[in-house]
């Protein structure tokens, strides 16, 4: 573990009394869709846009929700990122159910757990039907209940892909993921190391980062804020370095949760970027996905 014994912690803790469930799992087609699945990368070009300084869509996107104790965060994490997306182009279908990925895509393991590849059930023909109409949500496995859908996307991509520039890294730089929520104004979803302390967060930006490791790897969360903190122009935008990160320890993220509202601030955690080092806190986003649902 990468500790706080050189420098002061900038967040609370509190005992909630209550083990939260995570529930990130490769599922049986992971390792094909990660090979196969669409990858864009936003570090800089002449055709991209800046990047503002700081951008924050809580409150903008969707309300948090809450898995109970199901291993469900990454249909929470998948689904409310398409609702968040919609409403982010202007056209909110309401709450979405959670019940069709838990219990309709049969490569998961439902409240055993599940990763990314679940997108695929969102493509177009597919999609998510409104919340209520197949059974409310109930932390449990259950039977599929096909409805009409009233959200879908045209596609996903993963952030990521360096075109063979930085063969070795095609992690999601900090720009990668900035620039869908800063430009494009849509939320992330992503993955990341939930320990025991991230659990126990309350407040402030938590900095007590853990080694990355990809294995270790057993949450699914959405980014919807960050703050590029003092590298930015005088034109108000980031300046990221020419993989798109940000120097060591800097930068934010705001991650909206699915531990309902009384976990953390409100059901978020504010969190740096990376430690001292430039590992990633806790491996946050070693994958992040968005979606397209406008076809622009």
């Amino acid at each position: 573990m990468i500790g706080l014994a050189d420098e002061t912690a900038t967040y609370s803790t509190t005992d909630y009394r209550v083990s939260h469930a995570t529930g990130f799992v490769h599922s049986q087609k992971s390792h094909a869709f990660l090979q196969a699945a669409p990858r864009v990368s936003f570090v800089k070009t002449e055709t991209d846009a800046p990047v503002p300084a700081k951008a924050s869509l809580r409150g903008k996107v969707g309300p948090v929700e809450d898995q109970g104790q199901c291993g469900s965060c990454w249909d929470f994490s998948l689904t409310n990122t398409l609702r968040g997306t919609w409403i982010a182009h202007g056209k909110d279908p309401g709450r979405l159910s959670f019940n069709y990925l838990l219990n309709c895509d049969k490569t998961q393991a439902g409240c055993n757990g599940g990763d990314f590849s679940a997108a695929a059930m969102f493509v177009t023909p597919k999609g998510a039907p409104a919340y209520g109409s197949d059974g409310s949500y109930v932390a449990r496995d259950g039977k599929c209940q096909p409805q009409t859908a009233v959200a879908s996307t045209l596609s996903y991509t993963l952030l990521g892909d360096d075109s063979g520039q930085f063969p070795n890294n095609p992690a999601p730089s900090f720009q990668d993921i900035a620039y869908v929520v800063g430009v494009m104004h849509q939320p992330v979803s992503i993955d990341i190391t939930a320990t025991d302390d991230w659990q126990n967060y309350s407040s402030g930006v938590y900095n007590n980062c853990n080694t990355p490791d990809p294995n270790q790897i057993n949450h699914m969360v959405i980014i919807e804020g960050y703050d590029c903190e003092k590298n930015v122009d005088k034109n108000g935008n980031c300046v990221f370095d020419k993989t798109g990160n940000l120097p060591p320890g800097q930068g934010v993220w705001l991650v909206r949760n699915s531990w309902g509202e009384s976990w953390g601030d409100g059901g978020y955690v504010k969190m740096i970027a990376t430690d001292k080092k430039g590992n990633k806190c806790n491996s946050i986003a070693h994958d992040a996905l968005f979606f397209n649902v406008t076809g622009k």
